[in-house]
Formats: structure tokens, C-alpha cells, sequence
């Protein structure tokens, strides 16, 4: 059984994490889709980027909550442009999200350092993942707002119990072994230094759900940014 998920993404850890602790022999294999994206008989992804996987007989089993990305600038003051990251990614989805909810007339793409330099410079507000620079919460804000959801799911075509406990498990060890979480982290994505990690492993605060209720209702705030999102199908309670 393969699980593919991006090491360099959030949704990731619990299960890179599990995998090197747990002690125990999984009868699945973790492949990295940042190096290949061929979707596993089970996908850990943003629920916009599995909309456009265009693959047939997967279903969503599970969300994830996970706290991720920081808003940087003055949000009181109803800015005009929020800035982020390129076009596509969840950061962007997230970003357009949250422009309609609060009705800011314009996303600018561009890389995460000028979008923190020009929220800082008072030309609208910033939203990068949190190992760029943290901020206020973006998730936290969405709660107060109404519209949290689980932004990553879990995707498959075949049965996922092993997966969901071992995620589960997952969750759990990075909670109680937060330093060799981050240092699991760190070398596997390819992505994070071991200080960044070591300043935020504790802020993602991973929750997995397979409420069918928070599942419909990601599917209906994501599908407002991603419209391939409406068709997605779920299979959870």
C-alpha cells in the first residue's frame, strides 16, 4: 500500500513522525509526492490540490485541522491587497479565501519574503506559512470568523484504517516528543532547518476528524476559491 504526501507539507508529519518512532512494521510505504506525484492508493493533501488530482474511486475519509500559516499587517483597517505566495498553492487558495470573506479587492502573488516585506510596510496584509515568520494565527482568525475547516484530507480509493490510527499515533508523539519530531521533520523535508522546526512544531496542532458534517462544510467554503473541490466525494461518518 502506498500513502503519498508531500514531506515538505504539514499534512505530512504525524505520519513521517509515526513512522520512524513508532517502533512497529507498517504494511504501508510513505512516498514524498514533492518528487513524485503519482497519488498513492491513499493521498495526504490540501483539499484543493486532491480536487484537481482528476483520479477516479478515491474519496475523503478524513480531515485535517492544522495550523499553519501566519497573517502578517494590520488587519483592522480593512486592507485593500493581501499578499502571498505563488498562485495554486494552499497559501493562495487561502488567501483568495479570506479575501471574499472580508472583501479585500485584490491577491497579489509573489514570494513570501516580499509578501511579509509589504505587509510590514503598510501596503496591505501578508499570508505565508508560519515557518516564514509568525504572525496571528490565520486559522485562529478563521475561527473567529466562522469559517475554520479541515484544509487537508485524506484521500483514497482503498481501506484506511491502518492509516488513520497511525496518523492518529502520529499526532500524539509529536505532542510528547516535540524535539525528535522536529528533527524527523527537518531531515525528511528536505524543507525546514532544525531551529525553525524546533520554534513551530508546537504551534500545528494537528487534528484529524472524519465528521462528515466538517468535511461537507470544507467542501462548500473551498469550493467558493476551487470549484473542482464541489466535486469531491466523502466517505466518513
Amino acid at each position: 500500500m502506498i500513502v503519498s504526501a508531500p514531506f515538505a507539507g504539514p499534512v505530512s508529519f504525524p505520519l513521517l513522525v509515526y513512522k520512524v518512532l513508532s517502533g512497529e512494521k507498517s504494511s504501508f510505504e510513505l512516498r514524498n509526492s514533492c518528487e513524485n506525484p503519482q497519488p498513492g492508493e491513499i493521498v495526504l493533501d490540501s483539499i484543493t490540490n486532491v480536487a484537481k488530482l482528476n483520479v477516479k474511486g478515491y474519496s475523503i475519509v478524513a480531515g485535517v485541522y492544522v495550523r499553519m500559516y501566519s497573517l502578517i499587517g494590520d488587519k483592522t483597517k480593512r486592507p485593500s491587497k493581501i499578499f502571498t505566495i505563488k498562485q495554486g498553492t494552499l497559501a493562495d487558495y487561502n488567501a483568495r479565501l479570506y479575501a471574499v470573506i472580508r472583501g479585500i479587492n485584490e491577491v497579489i502573488n509573489t514570494t513570501a519574503d516580499e509578501a511579509v516585506k509589504m505587509a510590514e510596510a503598510g501596503k496591505g496584509i501578508g499570508l505565508v506559512g508560519i515557518e516564514v515568520k509568525l504572525g496571528e494565527i490565520f486559522e485562529d482568525e478563521m475561527k473567529t470568523l466562522g469559517y475554520l475547516v479541515p484544509q487537508c484530507v485524506i484521500y483514497a480509493k482503498i481501506n484506511a484504517s491502518e492509516v488513520l490510527k497511525a496518523y492518529s499515533e502520529g499526532v500524539k508523539m509529536i505532542r510528547e516528543k516535540p524535539e525528535e519530531a522536529a528533527m524527523i521533520i527537518s531531515s525528511a523535508s528536505k524543507y525546514y532547518s532544525l531551529d525553525i522546526m524546533r520554534k513551530i512544531i508546537g504551534i500545528y496542532s494537528h487534528m484529524l476528524t472524519t465528521s462528515r458534517e466538517e468535511l461537507e462544510k470544507a467542501i462548500r467554503v473551498y469550493s467558493v476559491v476551487e470549484p473542482k473541490v464541489r466535486d469531491l466525494k466523502i466517505e466518513a461518518k
